[in-house]
């Protein structure tokens, strides 16, 4: 039966710090972007190495290492990974009254900037023991915890903790798990281990323990500490195994973010779609009640046709935003799809340069990454089905005011023909008013009187008016004959 190992100190810890952020390329618009959007730059990647050297108590700024990095791309438009002849541009630190030391890796991967950092205890028997209560000197000012507002493209950040324990590898790689919690609990320096991500995998790796925090579909809204893990050596063969692939980890971690990051916006947008067909449903079938499903075809009245146009209107709008939700939804599992396939690339250098496999690292590639895309898949052919009903009922509220639009039209018309009629009559009778104080006599058998003046004024006004509305009608014909 396995037991809980409670430890008490660890031996050459490092503490390896990855963040990330867009510094060019499209980025989906959301609710939450702000109305000013500005992508990172080389002084932003400046400032945040910065900062960890002012919580670290590092003197001066960065060195020359740095300077040759900013000349090397300052004009570059497509920043590349940042490689010297000599070899990678990396720049060593020191700290000695606290016996650390450590390394930055400012590096341009492909559209965003990725920030390393290693901050370690060097090796040295009998000198390179740490205390776990004192592992929040790794972090002070909390200096590793991400930012409580994220800046516009930030990706998320990974902290990777590794150590050296002196006991035998337990057979159950759960008995380390409080060892695990304590030492996040001890470096963020919390009284509880209430705030902290829950363990999220635990797995045996290249000889050693890795327990990894914080599920990939939580945004620091949720998990405010970000994607955490602690890997523990029983052997320097595992370090050994890290050196040989380590450079091309912050690469591997890149595409992990994107994959998390996009997800997690394609939840937001999830989210916002369903709240636009939950607050519609009402509003449809309110329509549907009232006017498809109505056996009363009376024409509707104005107010009813112009509380129409006002949910059409509503819709219309509503449609739009409908369809940006959609359109993130796509550009989220078409981001994942590109990351994903380079993860899983990324992976296959990273074992080839290791010799052994990382299963550990391809569990993510092989499930999440995967799982991620089906599950946006769905919800894509789940708010299809709303699109489409929000389209028939916008072409079915059109439909409707048009056809009784067009009924209200034609009885207009009616009314407008009979006035013009009675307009007309009135007129010639009001014109040939003045005749009928003339004397007349009806045409009779014996003589052949000519009729009244009256009659003949009222007979021969009916003729030109008859003859001048066909002669109207026809040209009115012709032309839009011609128009066709």
């Amino acid at each position: 039966m396995s037991e809980l190992i409670a430890l008490d100190h660890l031996y050459a810890p490092s503490l390896y710090w990855f963040t990330y952020r867009y510094h060019s390329g499209l980025i989906a618009a959301t609710d939450r972007t702000p109305s000013n959007p500005t992508l990172a730059d080389l002084s932003w990647v400046q400032q945040q190495y910065q900062q960890v050297f002012s919580a670290l108590g590092v003197e001066g700024e960065l060195g020359s290492t740095w300077q040759n990095y900013q000349e090397s791309n300052k004009n570059c438009d497509l920043l590349k990974n940042p490689e010297l002849e000599s070899g990678r541009q990396y720049e060593d630190f020191a700290i000695p009254d606290k016996n650390l030391e450590g390394f930055i890796y400012p590096q341009s991967l492909h559209d965003a900037y990725g920030l390393n950092l290693n901050l370690y205890y060097p090796e040295n028997p009998g000198g390179d023991r740490l205390p776990i209560a004192e592992l929040n000197q790794f972090n002070p000012q909390a200096c590793f915890k991400p930012p409580t507002t994220p800046p516009f493209g930030y990706l998320g950040q990974t902290l990777l903790l590794t150590a050296y324990l002196d006991i035998p590898r337990p057979a159950n790689l759960r008995d380390l798990e409080p060892s695990a919690h304590q030492c996040w609990q001890q470096f963020f320096k919390l009284e509880t281990l209430e705030p902290l991500p829950r363990l999220y995998r635990a797995a045996e790796f290249w000889g050693g323990y890795l327990y990894e925090y914080g599920n990939p579909e939580d945004d620091l809204t949720v998990n405010p500490y970000g994607h955490l893990m602690i890997w523990f050596f029983f052997d320097g063969n595992t370090s050994s195994i890290l050196e040989r692939c380590y450079w091309e980890l912050p690469e591997l971690l890149l595409y992990y973010h994107k994959i998390a990051w996009s997800f997690c916006e394609s939840r937001h947008d999830y989210e916002k779609a369903d709240q636009i067909v939950n607050q519609n449903e009402s509003k449809l079938e309110t329509f549907n009640t009232q006017y498809l499903q109505n056996q009363d075809n009376a024409v509707l009245t104005a107010t009813e046709i112009t509380e129409l146009k006002i949910t059409l209107k509503s819709l219309l709008k509503t449609s739009l935003s409908y369809s940006q939700q959609l359109r993130n939804l796509e550009y989220a599992r078409n981001t994942i799809a590109i990351n994903h396939r380079n993860y899983l690339a990324i992976l296959d250098q990273m074992e080839q340069l290791a010799q052994t496999p990382l299963e550990a690292l391809r569990v993510f590639g092989e499930k999440e990454a995967v799982t991620f895309q089906d599950q946006i898949t769905a919800d894509l052919n789940y708010f299809r089905h709303g699109s489409g009903l929000l389209d028939t009922a916008i072409a079915s509220i059109r439909g409707l005011v048009e056809i009784d639009q067009a009924e209200r039209d034609r009885h207009l018309q009616d009314e407008i023909q009979a006035i013009g009629v009675g307009i007309a009559t009135g007129a010639i009778l009001a014109s040939s008013a003045g005749l009928l104080t003339q004397r007349w006599h009806w045409p009779s058998r014996d003589r052949l009187l000519p009729p009244h003046p009256f009659l003949i004024a009222v007979l021969g006004s009916s003729v030109i008016a008859l003859l001048t509305w066909r002669w109207m009608k026809h040209i009115l014909n012709q032309r839009r004959c011609l128009k066709r």
